[in-house]
């Protein structure tokens, strides 16, 4: 069992690179991960990846925005 397996994660800038690498990984690892993005067909791109990868639905939280606008970061 993985260090990670159970823990929630927030990675920013998730919809494509590292950051989807990151989600990804972590879903792997049995992470429940929030994913967050600007590009909405990125995002859910990256969504599908982490369900590949293991994680369930309910596992995943999409937050759609920039991370630099408040109203969007307030919901995470």
């Amino acid at each position: 069992m993985s260090f990670f397996a159970g823990k929630v994660v927030i990675v920013t800038g998730s919809s494509n690179g590292i950051g989807r690498g990151t989600a990804v990984l972590f879903a792997k690892q049995g992470s429940k991960v929030t994913i967050t993005g600007r590009n909405a067909a990125s995002l859910e791109e990256t969504k599908r990846l982490c369900k590949e990868a293991g994680a369930k639905e309910d596992e995943i939280l999409e937050i759609l925005g920039e991370i630099t606008d408040t109203s969007p970061s307030l919901s995470v």
